[in-house]
């Protein structure tokens, strides 16, 4: 039975504009945790990731995919483990599957680990960027990208009982979308061209930032794979 439990909400009132957003859930807001007395008001999306290139050339791939990538409609940062975009949700997606798109090689195998969040209890209002308006700056260079990729997902809807339900939801999206998901160990299996993944993972991001207090979508893109299957 589905539960009839559905996440509380509260109004935010921005720029004149009243907007519902999910609460964050009272018990991550417990004075005893390291993120005490922190969260996020603004409407801030991000997405951490990680690009491997399988490639003697792994360097320049990288530094010139991310070179080549518009990233003016989001904040971003790069240290030595990852890279992190953050800003409103069409223009993070954007911004990774541009970033992706340019750094495809063909016959290069390459796997992009990534994970999109939103409503951390820890997370705070710096560090981001929202005054960006109209067209995603990496739309034409996407438009014209379109090559078979594999895809794992790892949805943790956080703060509600009725999770199971919300990870059901995005399957049937999957399949809705033509993906062909699949059950494998911990994580559901997907295939498509790269751009229909990418608008199913951001349609399942939008629907979390609607439906949960907090959410991470933990994903893991590859081309060109020589694994037989």
């Amino acid at each position: 039975m589905l539960s009839a439990w559905k996440a509380p909400f509260f109004i935010l009132q921005k720029e004149g504009i009243f907007m519902t957003e999910p609460k964050s859930c009272s018990c991550c807001q417990r004075e005893d945790l390291p993120w005490s007395g922190r969260g996020a008001t603004l409407d801030i999306s991000g997405c951490r990731f990680s690009l491997y290139p399988m490639d003697s050339d792994f360097v320049s791939i990288i530094l010139g995919a991310l070179e080549k990538t518009d990233t003016s409609a989001v904040w971003s940062q790069s240290d030595a483990l990852s890279t992190v975009y953050r800003g409103k949700l069409p223009y993070v997606v954007d911004a990774v599957e541009g970033l992706f798109v340019n750094a495809f090689h063909e016959g290069v195998h390459m796997a992009l680990e990534c994970q999109f969040s939103k409503g951390c209890p820890g997370d705070c209002d710096g560090d981001s960027f929202l005054s960006w308006e109209g067209e995603a700056p990496n739309a034409a260079v996407v438009a014209g990208a379109h090559f078979p990729v594999l895809c794992k997902i790892a949805l943790y809807p956080m703060g509600v009982p009725d999770y199971i339900d919300h990870i059901a939801k995005v399957w049937h999206m999957a399949e809705d979308a033509g993906l062909q998901p699949t059950s494998i160990h911990y994580a559901t299996r997907l295939t498509g061209d790269v751009q229909d993944v990418f608008r199913y993972l951001e349609s399942v991001c939008r629907l979390m930032e609607q439906s949960v207090p907090h959410y991470i979508l933990h994903c893991t893109l590859s081309v060109n794979s020589p694994t037989q299957e």
